[in-house]
C-alpha cells in the first residue's frame, strides 16, 4: 500500500469529521424508524414527517427498488392516537394516494392489510420479498458515569458471600 500515514490523531479528526453531532438534550419529541431489509440495499429511516410514499418510483419519499414492489406501492400517514405514549403513530396504507391499491399487497405480521396503524414492533412486508420493522425510537437515560458510582450511594451496594 503506497500513500502517507496518518497519525492516530489525524485518524481521529478525519473520522469526527464523517459524523454528526449528538445533541445533547433528547430529543423533545417521539421518532419513529423504518428499518427496510433488502437483499442489496438494507437501509433505516428516521421517521420525523407527516407524510411518506413507499415505492419503487425515485419519485418516493422511500424507494424500494425491487420487481415485486410497485411503482407507488403503500404510504405512510402521521395520525394522533391515544394508544401510544408517544400521542400519535403512523397509518400504513396500501397503494397510492388515489386510492390504487398495489399489485402484490402489504402484510402486516403476517395479514394482509389495506391500512393499519403501526405500533413499535410491527413487521411489514412489500410483496414477497421486500421486509421492514416499524420501531419507536427510545431515548437512552443518561447513565452515571463510573467515578460517579464509585462515589455516590451506590458505591458496595452489591455484596458477595464470602466463603
Amino acid at each position: 500500500m503506497g500513500g502517507a500515514q496518518l497519525s492516530a490523531s489525524q485518524e481521529l479528526e478525519l473520522a469526527e469529521e464523517l459524523f454528526e453531532p449528538v445533541p445533547e438534550q433528547p430529543l423533545s419529541y417521539p421518532e419513529f424508524t423504518l428499518c427496510l431489509c433488502h437483499p442489496v440495499r438494507p437501509c433505516s429511516y428516521i421517521l420525523r414527517g407527516d407524510i411518506y410514499t413507499i415505492g419503487r418510483d425515485p419519485s418516493n419519499t422511500i424507494q424500494i427498488v425491487n420487481q415485486f414492489v410497485s411503482r407507488r406501492h403503500a404510504y405512510l400517514v402521521r395520525v394522533p392516537t391515544r394508544s401510544s405514549r408517544t400521542g400519535f403513530t403512523y397509518c400504513l396504507i396500501d397503494g397510492d394516494r388515489q386510492g390504487h391499491s398495489s399489485t402484490n399487497g402489504v402484510f402486516v405480521n403476517g395479514s394482509r392489510v389495506a391500512t393499519h396503524y403501526l405500533r413499535s414492533g410491527d413487521v411489514i412486508y412489500f410483496g414477497p420479498e421486500i421486509r421492514a420493522y416499524f420501531f419507536e425510537v427510545v431515548p437512552i437515560p443518561q447513565l452515571p458515569s463510573p467515578s460517579e458510582v464509585d462515589s455516590g450511594p451506590l458505591a458496595n451496594s452489591c455484596s458477595f458471600p464470602t466463603t
